[in-house]
């Protein structure tokens, strides 16, 4: 089996290509390093530059849409140069889908789709009349790949596709001295630090967990709120009690949630957060600190045995009185709950690759259909 990765270069605030971050770097660079002959193809839909290295046996290569880069790799079949993969993955949104589905045909490969959002809520998704693309890619995928078990249980057939969680570092993302930790991201030693890190939509629940945060204060408790992300346009973290650390590095995140007493994963009810599989429970719950969360789908279905443990501890989403009574019992209780088996990246990526292995050696008796 040869496998091309097709994926999205900056996701989530994150760079994939520096940083290798996420299931779009890990997984491709797993199967290199256990000896499948793999590239990452990046879409690069923000900078001008086209990029190009290896990463021990993983070959990845990062093209710009700004410079039309992009399709004079297309055009030219540049893609195909070293070998005609058996497998091509697209991973990223519906546009990146295309361009995977597109390549696998004039390959003959076999297409994989990797939905690890649900793809048609993105602002950028627009559904042409008569026509719906990420519908299409669904039917037309020889497998499809879901980080999110509510998705896959919406959109998913059990005989063609796999749930493949987002992953973790289990390296990176370890228990760490608290203090130490404090002293690295130069934060106050004798206060309860309330953490969040990451994307900070609206629907994320940031702005309740603000809320939730300065109603605690006001009865007297001394906590105050780390926070490390992009703020949206108009979200007020100017506050006391809010310490802002900006759009930290990946490679500080691991400090930075050892630095706090509580992990705060505050999100409210919505499509797009139902549908999502977040990458920072199962690293909030690798560092071992306790989670402070609200009951949506996104805890519930991913971590279901976690919810459970947490029980009466979890929050109602988009209610900041709730948020703030989880935070002060988990203040009291500290409750840690435990790891997912089979949660690291190797472990994932080994998994998921025999499922592409199979998809290979059925190549010649399938086809995709044409929409």
């Amino acid at each position: 089996m040869s496998v091309l990765f097709i994926g999205k270069r900056f996701y989530t605030n994150r760079d994939a290509f520096r940083e290798r971050y996420g299931r779009i770097y890990q997984l491709p660079w797993h199967w290199a390093e256990a000896g499948i002959p793999t590239r990452l193809w990046l879409v690069d839909y923000h900078s001008w530059h086209t990029l190009s290295e290896c990463d021990g046996a993983l070959k990845v290569v990062s093209t710009p849409v700004r410079n039309l880069h992009l399709f004079h790799q297309w055009l030219t079949g540049a893609y195909a140069r070293e070998g005609k993969p058996g497998v091509v993955v697209a991973s990223g949104d519906c546009y990146i889908g295309w361009l995977g589905w597109r390549i696998a045909r004039r390959l003959r490969a076999r297409f994989v789709f990797d939905v690890y959002d649900k793809y048609d809520e993105f602002a950028g998704y627009h559904k042409l009349p008569g026509f719906d693309l990420f519908a299409s890619l669904l039917q037309n995928a020889a497998v499809r790949l879901f980080a999110s078990r509510a998705l896959l249980d919406e959109l998913g057939r059990p005989d063609i596709d796999c749930l493949v969680p987002n992953g973790v570092d289990t390296v990176r993302f370890a228990p760490r001295d608290m203090r130490v930790s404090r002293v690295a991201m130069s934060l106050p030693q004798e206060t309860l630090l309330v953490g969040y890190f990451g994307s900070m939509e609206p629907d994320r629940g940031v702005s309740d967990l603000v809320t939730a945060v300065q109603l605690l204060r006001q009865q007297g408790v001394n906590v105050q709120l780390v926070l490390g992300g992009k703020p949206t346009r108009g979200m007020d973290i100017g506050q006391a009690g809010v310490i802002y650390l900006g759009n930290i590095a990946y490679d500080r995140v691991p400090d930075a949630l050892a630095a706090c007493d509580l992990l705060a994963v505050p999100y409210r009810r919505s499509p797009f957060m139902d549908a999502g599989a977040s990458n920072k429970i199962a690293e909030a719950i690798a560092c071992s600190r306790p989670i402070v969360a609200t009951r949506t789908p996104n805890l519930t279905a991913n971590f279901s045995t976690q919810a459970a443990q947490l029980g009466p501890l979890l929050a109602e989403p988009s209610d900041p009185a709730s948020l703030a009574r989880s935070i002060r019992s988990q203040a009291e209780q500290r409750l840690r709950v435990d790891m997912p088996s089979g949660m690291s990246w190797r472990d994932i990526a080994a998994d998921v690759a025999q499922r592409l292995a199979l998809a290979d050696t059925d190549r010649t008796t399938s086809s995709p259909t044409t929409p």
